[in-house]
């Protein structure tokens, strides 16, 4: 297990996929969290932060501070697999942390992928499912054919309603959400736990969760919020 610098961190970083996830000290106990586009970030050439981890691209400047980057291995998560990203192992120990063990769970980030991650009662990885989040199915569609649309990053809310929508865009939209409902009530089917929710996405997919009668937990800062309480 690696070691950090020994900084008293102010400011905390996860490099997403299509996001910078920043966690910022307000006072000496209370911090506050924010979610940014990475384009803009690099354009402002930020100071790197005093902690920071990845799972997409490390520009360069953050690569001669490899001190201050934040390891799987210094996640506690027991049994998991050298693969594994980091955001899914912060979530997945923040939330079996969090529920106080000894009852299995599991962890759904709704983000640019939507991953499913389950945790043992003992904290340990169990595997999980993974698949496009909803605006990369979006985008694989109208990239993939010559007929739909380029789809808004306002996306309505989930319809319910017995009537199928006639109109392309909410045919796209209605029916990505629909798949990734499925996804979830499908793994708590096979998994019967409490389902812990974070994500981007994770509000458009909350009420309707709860309407299928899934156990759900939403802590939207979840991955950020155990990154802090880890460093610090």
């Amino acid at each position: 297990m690696t070691a950090f610098k020994e900084v008293i961190p102010q400011r905390c970083l996860l490099i997403g996929n299509s996001r910078w996830h920043w966690a910022e000290r307000a006072d000496s106990s209370r911090w506050s969290f924010r979610h940014t586009d990475p384009i803009v970030e690099q354009q402002l050439d930020a100071p790197v932060p005093e902690r920071w981890a990845a799972v997409g691209r490390v520009p360069a400047a953050f690569s001669r501070h490899g001190d201050q980057q934040l390891q799987l291995d210094q996640v506690p998560l027991n049994d998991v697999p050298p693969w594994l990203g980091i955001d899914r192992a912060l979530a997945g120990w923040g939330a079996w942390l969090r529920s106080g063990g000894g009852n299995d769970l599991m962890v759904v980030d709704a983000g640019t992928v939507l991953s499913l991650t389950r945790v043992t009662a003992a904290g340990c990885f169990g595997g999980g499912w993974l698949c496009a989040g909803l605006r990369l199915q979006l985008q694989a569609m109208t990239e993939g054919t010559v007929a739909l649309p380029v789809v808004g990053p306002d996306v309505p809310s989930i319809d319910s309603s017995p009537n199928l929508p006639a109109d392309t865009a909410s045919a796209m939209t209605q029916g990505v959400l629909q798949s990734l409902l499925g996804l979830i009530h499908g793994a708590h089917r096979r998994c019967p736990s409490t389902v812990w929710l974070c994500g981007g996405d994770a509000p458009l997919l909350l009420p309707e969760l709860v309407a299928r009668g899934v156990d759900v937990q939403h802590t939207p800062d979840l991955v950020m919020e155990t990154f802090v309480d880890l460093v610090s």
